[in-house]
């Protein structure tokens, strides 16, 4: 399918100088603290494989909760439900990278679609992760593992329309809009609870390292999906390819429901119960009053509208004809540096953030990574040299993004309570998808005017520069060691 989840790592702030995805707090102001908890070398919070299957008083597995009911004891290997979670993800999240591709070819080579019916489906798509912000109030208020489950359940159903339509031969462009809305609607619900549930169950040392785990995965699935894809479709149709897909959720549903980690109704909000509108204001209030955070999230804002948005609308045309003018099909090796680029980078996450500390992680992904973007307008030459800078940038960018997304992550669910954890998912990721067709918007129409090469410069410049003076200017680089957080 078209997924959100592939769409939120191109689109929503899993980039250098982004914000990722948040947890939310109580109350307003700096976290109470100095004291590092679940820093990854932090004595005293590996867990001694002691103490039972307690969760600690915001929430979240104590340190020492044994293996069985997720606390993990002494490695996440032995943390069996991390381990469902886990491997229901990585099989849902290849198979959606097969349907990201399968999709379009349905409606272009099944259906016939136009340059204009593609640009409906693309909206489509995107149009659900609006309601992030609406569906982090909700999942706040209830459980998060049921929400998980029947959102898998509902995205297998709808998907199998695909190939049973087609094989009825009834498949119709109006049918495919019909499931790529509903599908996009049923991945955002599903995104916002489950980053806000896989904190659950884990102990606050392990986050940073089931975040790499989770990370890995993804970027794997990204990397082979595409190419698995191709060789699938030369001997079978694409809307029976599909399929994969529809078992994949199948699977991700049946692993979630293995867990065995009781889930506590979330305690009722008497302040913003009666009000939808509050309950929003206090996940944005939250992100906007915690000094570690803010600058995350503007700059999540900043680095979606200049690059997310500007820069890669136009990226495969200026490819193509605004100077480096690489063959067509040199386009698809270059972008696949990127993926390298990033099954390098979430497997150095931990390593990276161990060995320098948070703070700085956060800093110099961010800087190297945005940086490399400048490799973008500069690229000319021969075909070969252009094609060389080219690779290179995506290669350090997609590295430098599974750095920053694993770092950042790991903050903001050390320092969040989960009272207000989904809302706070929610405010991040818009504020890393609004931002993004305005942002496309003005590249078309600077690149009419002044060329594309010099709208991609304007547009790297902006995206890069601003995110790190935000960085550069903020407690960020200063913290070494996760801050504890407000405790309810």
């Amino acid at each position: 399918m078209v997924s959100p989840e592939a769409e939120r790592a191109r689109e929503a702030g899993d980039g250098p100088g982004t914000a990722g995805d948040v947890r939310e707090a109580e109350t307003p102001g700096r976290p109470e603290a100095p004291e590092a908890v679940g820093s990854p070398e932090a004595p005293g919070t590996s867990g001694d494989g002691h103490g039972g299957d307690e969760q600690a008083r915001d929430g979240r597995p104590s340190p020492g909760g044994g293996p069985e009911g997720g606390g993990g004891g002494t490695t996440l290997w032995r943390n069996h439900d991390f381990l469902r979670l886990w491997a229901g993800q990585a099989l849902s999240q290849a198979g959606s990278q097969i349907s990201y591709v399968a999709i379009p070819l349905v409606a272009v080579v099944t259906l016939g679609a136009s340059a204009t019916e593609m640009g409906v489906l693309g909206a489509l798509v995107r149009l659900p992760m609006l309601g992030f912000l609406l569906f982090g109030v909700y999942v706040d208020r209830m459980r998060k593992r049921p929400v998980l489950i029947w959102t898998d359940l509902g995205r297998a159903v709808v998907l199998a329309l695909v190939p049973l339509l087609y094989v009825m031969d009834s498949l119709t462009l109006g049918a495919l809009y019909a499931v790529v809305f509903a599908l996009s609607l049923l991945s955002v619900l599903f995104q916002v609870a489950y980053r806000s549930y896989f904190p659950s169950l884990v102990p606050l040392s392990h986050l940073a390292e089931g975040n790499g785990k989770l990370q890995l995965s993804e970027s794997l699935a990204q990397t082979a999906g595409p190419g698995a894809a191709s060789a699938l479709l030369k001997v079978m149709a694409a809307p029976m390819l599909i399929l994969i897909d529809v078992f994949s959720y199948l699977f991700s549903a049946a692993a979630v429901l293995l867990i065995r980690r009781p889930e506590a109704r979330p305690e009722p909000d008497d302040e913003t119960a009666g009000s939808v509108h509050r309950a929003i204001w206090a996940g944005f209030r939250w992100v906007m009053t915690q000094p570690m955070i803010r600058p995350l999230a503007i700059a999540s804002g900043l680095y979606s509208f200049f690059v997310m948005g500007a820069m890669q609308s136009i990226y495969i045309l200026f490819l193509l004809r605004g100077g480096p003018d690489l063959p067509p099909e040199w386009v698809g090796a270059v972008m696949a540096t990127g993926g390298v680029g990033a099954i390098l980078g979430a497997t150095l996450s931990v390593r990276t953030m161990r060995r320098l500390g948070l703070g700085p992680t956060l800093l110099w992904s961010t800087v190297i990574g945005n940086c490399s973007l400048l490799l973008v307008p500069f690229a000319s030459g021969s075909a070969w040299t252009a094609a060389v800078m080219l690779g290179a940038s995506q290669f350090v960018v997609w590295a430098c993004n599974q750095v920053f997304f694993v770092s950042n992550m790991t903050l903001v669910q050390s320092i969040t309570p989960p009272r207000l954890q989904a809302r706070v998912i929610g405010t991040i990721y818009s504020l890393g998808l609004i931002p993004a067709p305005l942002g496309a918007l003005g590249a078309g129409l600077l690149g009419d005017a002044v060329g594309l090469r010099f709208a991609i410069l304007v547009a790297v410049v902006a995206g890069a520069i601003l995110p790190i003076l935000l960085l550069v200017f903020s407690p960020i680089p200063g913290t070494k060691e996760i801050p504890a957080g407000p405790r309810e």
